[in-house]
């Protein structure tokens, strides 16, 4: 494998996440960033190791999977150039939750994690742009997991991602606040003001004028199978991570409208408190949640059967 000229790696780091950071800072980087090579199937870490380092891919392939206990490899998914990996156990302070293998010959810019934190301290907007892509991979992982797993197995892992984002969310609450004045309160009280019911025949007036966000509180499996069409969902254990995706440039006074099933309520006067909390002033708990949307034959969208 030749050797990398400092243009092209620049040109790479560029098409990289990091590639909206600033061009000098990009030019440093190139410099002095060291490298990895690495021969066909040589693993890079492993599940449990400590999280020392981010990768992006300068040549070769890399694939991304988990083994379980009863030795069967679950492969989410194949890395090439330009592409990145290796952030998601340093941004939640954690070990490896996955296993990185070469696919031939590759080799990888390697950004050692005093570095990493450098850059996200300097530059908090990484963070963002980590965690949304971090939340589709979680998303898409857990699938894989589910189509390959036994049910109890893919509810544990499905357990370990939530555990994650919760991780990541807090690091990203930190950094958001720094750069924010308008940040997330870290342990807020709870809200003084009791929370409002709406019908779904009322909520269903303001969903036509556009009026409302409709927030789903349930559980992402219970969304994907059936939610009220355009809801946007925000289960309580990464209601940090999707209010900064969704909400954190809302306008506060628009209505909202929360639901969920009947048994979950106290999951959706939760959702409703938290953003209360934030400063919405509107935000409501639709009384007899979906069951009580489907009775008035309002829209709704649902899972395709494959």
């Amino acid at each position: 494998m030749t050797f990398v000229e400092p243009e092209e790696r620049t040109n790479l780091l560029r098409r990289s996440i990091l590639g909206d950071l600033p061009p000098g800072e990009l030019d440093e980087l190139s410099q002095t960033l060291g490298s990895r090579v690495m021969g066909p199937t040589e693993m890079v870490f492993r599940e449990g190791d400590q999280a020392d380092a981010f990768y992006i891919i300068d040549s070769g392939k890399v694939r991304v999977f988990v083994r379980h206990e009863d030795k069967i490899e679950r492969e989410l998914s194949v890395c090439g150039p330009g592409e990145h990996f290796g952030e998601a156990a340093l941004l939640a302070g954690a070990t490896r939750t996955a296993n990185v293998e070469s696919i031939g010959e590759t080799r990888l810019i390697v950004l050692p994690k005093e570095r990493f934190d450098r850059l996200l301290r300097d530059h908090p907007e990484l963070s963002i742009k980590f965690v949304k892509q971090m939340r589709g991979w979680l998303l898409r992982d857990r699938q894989i997991i589910e189509e390959t797993s036994a049910a109890f197995r893919a509810s544990r892992i499905s357990m370990l991602d939530f555990l994650l984002v919760i991780g990541v969310s807090i690091l990203l609450a930190i950094t958001f606040n720094i750069s924010n004045p308008y940040g997330i309160p870290f342990i807020p009280e709870r809200p003084d003001e009791s929370i409002a019911s709406i019908s779904a025949a009322a909520a269903m007036q303001d969903y036509l004028r556009g009026h409302t966000i409709v927030v789903d509180a349930m559980p992402n499996n219970f969304y994907q199978q059936r939610h009220v069409k355009g809801a946007v969902n925000m289960p309580v254990a990464i209601f940090d991570i999707i209010y900064l995706m969704k909400f954190s440039e809302e306008d506060k006074a628009r209505k909202i409208v929360v639901y969920g099933n009947t048994i979950s309520r106290p999951y959706d006067r939760e959702i409703a408190g938290k953003l209360l909390l934030r400063g919405h002033s509107d935000v409501k708990v639709m009384d007899g949640g979906l069951k009580a949307w489907e009775a008035g034959g309002y829209p709704v969208e649902e899972q395709v059967s494959k």
